[in-house]
């Protein structure tokens, strides 16, 4: 009864934002546009410490051209709250989509998780700047970054290594060189909204805690019809303690990166590598691998992603933990889509004081996708 009424609250909430995009779309056709969706995942855990999991999710895109031909963004997205002792909120590489929007007393809610603008500085240089999702500009790839159509572990969504802030204010600076080189360079502060206790917007412009500082990239793309391959490196300058010496708290994260992908006929390959900051980065070495195969009414993606812990980490952790998708991708018409996967999980990262899991871990997964 609980899970109905959220599922029935956020949905609520969620088309009271609709007549916002309708009634402006009537004056300006050629200058609104949007897009939109929700998904349903269950997730169910061959261990059975794991209680059985569904988490619902509902984005809401809208983007305005104005007179000068820069562009507005904005999205609003909500999601249910993570159920404590299921899949999601345990196994954390097991649901990139689960809890994207929560409060600071961990419930779902609505937010505005961006709203920025785009203008054309020049015709090959354009700069974004506002509330922005870093991970819409650094590192992207075509399978492994959207956890709507394809994997929903989030170690084959984003590089679980680059310590990417979350929603936050900041502007990114892009130029393209010729058809294929492009360039782009990413400054923004170290903490987005779930990234501060508070979770509100005021937190946003706090600038003066001591342990934030700045998150900056720069980044240089190669992109074919058929290929691709991305390199950069990063920069987090806010406090970080050192994971041998609690007492040294005044370090930074760093880290270089590198994806590429390949497309041939229905076939896609896509990989990442990725490096950071032994000294205070838990996770210090990532890699992972995809294979896509898509036809015009379904798509079959296969996933494995190894991420190496580093050797400073107090405790006792496995060296490495590894992860596993397999899933199917089925387009029941132009609007509804249905995905059924199986995760494996070898000694993955885990929050419970209470449990103690054994390894390897199966889920089994169906997510349920509506978009317009």
């Amino acid at each position: 009864m609980k899970l109905k009424l959220q599922l029935k609250t956020l949905i609520k909430q969620t088309l009271l934002f609709i007549p916002v995009v309708y009634i402006p779309n009537l004056l300006a056709e050629d200058r609104l546009s949007y897009k939109g969706g929700f998904n349903l995942i269950h997730q169910h855990s061959s261990e059975q410490q794991l209680e059985t999991d569904t988490s619902l999710s509902a984005d809401l895109a809208v983007f305005y051209k104005s007179e000068n031909d820069g562009v507005w963004h904005l999205h609003i997205e909500a999601s249910s709250t993570p159920n404590q002792n299921g899949v999601a909120a345990i196994l954390q590489d097991s649901n990139a989509d689960s809890g994207s929007s929560l409060n600071d007393r961990d419930h779902g809610r609505v937010q505005i998780s961006e709203l920025n603008y785009t203008h054309s500085l020049t015709e090959n240089t354009q700069l974004s700047a506002g509330l922005v999702d870093a991970t819409g500009y650094l590192d992207t790839a075509e399978i492994m970054n959207d956890e709507n159509h394809h994997f929903i572990s989030s170690s084959l969504v984003n590089n679980a290594v680059i310590d990417f802030p979350d929603y936050v204010i900041g502007a990114a600076l892009q130029h393209q060189i010729n058809d294929q080189l492009s360039t782009r360079l990413f400054i923004s502060s170290t903490h987005g909204i779930a990234d501060n206790n508070s979770r509100n917007y005021s937190s946003l412009f706090e600038v003066n805690d001591d342990e934030k500082g700045l998150f900056t990239a720069i980044e240089m793309s190669y992109k074919t019809e058929t290929h691709y391959l991305n390199t950069g490196g990063w920069l987090h300058s806010g406090q970080h303690q050192a994971l041998n010496n609690p007492n040294q708290t005044d370090l930074s994260n760093y880290g270089l990166y590198l994806g590429a992908g390949l497309k041939k006929q229905k076939h896609q390959y896509e990989m990442r590598f990725g490096l950071a900051n032994p000294e205070v980065s838990a996770a210090c070495q990532f890699l992972s691998l995809a294979y896509l195969y898509s036809t015009n009414s379904w798509d079959l993606g296969l996933g494995y992603s190894t991420t190496r812990l580093s050797e400073e980490l107090q405790g006792d952790y496995p060296k490495k933990n590894e992860t596993a998708e397999l899933f199917l991708h089925k387009h029941l018409n132009k609007h509804w889509f249905i995905t059924p996967s199986v995760q494996w999980f070898n000694d993955p990262l885990y929050e419970s004081d209470s449990i103690e899991l054994d390894s390897p871990i199966l889920t089994y997964n169906i997510r349920l996708s509506f978009e317009f």
